[in-house]
């Protein structure tokens, strides 16, 4: 079984974000990804609807080489991938990220304030 958490911290003048699937199986697992892509991270107003745009995005204008790949999450370990924005208005947020993999959908979510 996988199981996923978010953090969000302040790193100078970024929001760095911290998607962790940690795998607490006897075996391991591996993640199929269709391109080098591996993880999304989408930030909304907090309290928006579920049809709001987000205000960052990470993968917004950004190109990823053609290549399939896959990442391995060992028995009883862990596999943490990361994005970051840079220079974020303050305020109260909503943020969504994603692994990107093609065979599973793995996910977490939390609030944070800049």
């Amino acid at each position: 079984m996988l199981e996923t958490s978010l953090e969000s911290r302040q790193r100078g003048d970024a929001l760095a974000f911290e998607l962790t699937v940690e795998n607490t199986d006897d075996g391991p697992v591996e993640l199929s990804f269709a391109d080098a892509q591996r993880v999304r991270v989408s930030v909304y107003p907090a309290g928006a609807d579920d049809e709001a745009a987000p205000v960052w995005q990470s993968d917004a204008d950004r190109m990823f080489a053609q290549v399939t790949g896959s990442e391995t999450v060992p028995a009883g370990g862990s596999r943490t991938f990361d994005a970051a924005w840079e220079d974020p208005d303050p305020g109260e947020y909503f943020v969504v990220a994603e692994l990107t993999c093609r065979d599973r959908e793995l996910s977490a979510e939390e609030t944070v304030l800049v």
